[in-house]
């Protein structure tokens, strides 16, 4: 399966753009086959459903998104780029339509909306919506921090959490133009800092994961775009404490678990869902190491359900771990790879190999 890494850059001691990877999937092997270095603080991938188009957010103070057309390979090359008209781009996700691209920057505070066609950014931004709010957070949260857009099954909203003011904002998505217009926001719990979400696959369900507190807010979504916490349940155990701050949420193809990256901490909590996907048990974790040596960032499931990849923007490991099926807990699976800084994972399909003519 190929994957491409992204990660920091901004010294070089730090990782030196996408990195290209093959992974077996059987055996977690992970082999680098290609660097790309022409962008900097390519800190979030994102590939188009084709495969054949990678976007990737620059976590630059001006920020930037990039278009990449992917080779076989894995090879990259460079087809444009557009300013994100904010500060710290860290997230990018695509309209199930195809028609818009939109981009969290989280350091000023935006969403910004890129018409798409055929792959390519086109014309000026479709609309920016700029959050204002701040959380209690004086360090953390003095103003708005969006860090993530997800589009719901309907194709009809977008959710955004905020780490700066402990919501997520859900707009309404105009199919036409792009435009997003504010249809509410929820309140997750104070001092959450909620970074990153993750719908259940029957879209009745989300669950949203904490940066400033090491915990999961299960809520309800339905068909008007009003989002009701249910509860919340910690990804470490009560016992841990110290600096922890999770940073991804995923969950499997069938919904039945549930996977939290949990940065200090150094592992990966696993959760089974229940009731249809409203409740949430954590069931076991993964740990790598001892706090501050491995800071997990990103996760990422092989479609098969069967591996999951760990980025660790400390340790600079791409890592696989075996998954498994009646359980959902989670074992070493092959060796690390290295990858300077890594802060997000994702796969792309392989192309179609054409078959050989025949030798004569």
């Amino acid at each position: 399966m190929q994957l491409f890494v992204g990660g920091y850059s901004w010294t070089e001691t730090l990782a030196r753009g996408v990195r290209a990877v093959m992974s077996d999937p059987t055996t977690g092997e992970l082999v680098l086959t290609g660097t790309f270095t022409d962008i900097p603080n390519p800190f979030h991938l994102l590939p188009s459903p084709s495969g054949r188009t990678l976007y990737v957010a620059s976590n630059v103070p001006e920020g930037r998104v990039h278009v990449l057309r992917v080779g076989r390979g894995g090879s990259l090359e460079h087809l444009a780029e557009r300013p994100a008209l904010g500060a710290g781009t860290v997230h990018l996700s695509l309209h199930p339509s195809g028609r818009h691209l939109f981009a969290a920057n989280h350091d000023s505070g935006e969403v910004v909306v890129f018409p798409v066609e055929s792959g390519e950014l086109i014309g000026p931004p479709a609309d920016v919506v700029r959050h204002t709010g701040k959380g209690p957070d004086p360090v953390n949260q003095a103003g708005p921090h969006p860090h993530m857009t997800a589009t719901d099954q309907t194709g009809m909203f977008v959710l955004v959490p905020d780490k700066g003011d402990d919501h997520v904002h859900v707009y309404r998505y105009s199919a036409p133009d792009g435009h997003l217009t504010a249809a509410g926001r929820t309140h997750v719990g104070e001092g959450v800092g909620p970074r990153h979400l993750v719908f259940h696959p029957s879209g009745r369900y989300v669950y949203v994961v904490g940066e400033l507190r090491p915990v999961v807010v299960v809520c309800e979504f339905d068909a008007s775009g009003t989002l009701r916490p249910l509860g919340s349940v910690r990804t470490v155990p009560d016992e841990a404490d110290g600096w922890i701050a999770p940073s991804a949420v995923v969950t499997t193809a069938d919904g039945r678990y549930v996977y939290v990256a949990n940065r200090g901490h150094e592992s990966v909590a696993v959760f089974e869902t229940g009731a249809a996907g409203a409740l949430l048990k954590r069931v076991g974790e993964h740990r790598f190491g001892d706090p501050f040596t491995t800071l997990p960032w990103d996760l990422l499931i092989d479609p098969s359900g069967s591996v999951v990849y760990v980025a660790s923007q400390m340790a600079g490991t791409l890592t696989a771990l075996s998954a498994d099926a009646g359980t959902g807990l989670l074992g070493a699976l092959g060796a690390p790879l290295a990858v300077p800084d890594a802060a997000c994972v994702v796969a792309v399909p392989a192309p179609a190999t054409r078959p050989r003519p025949p030798v004569s």
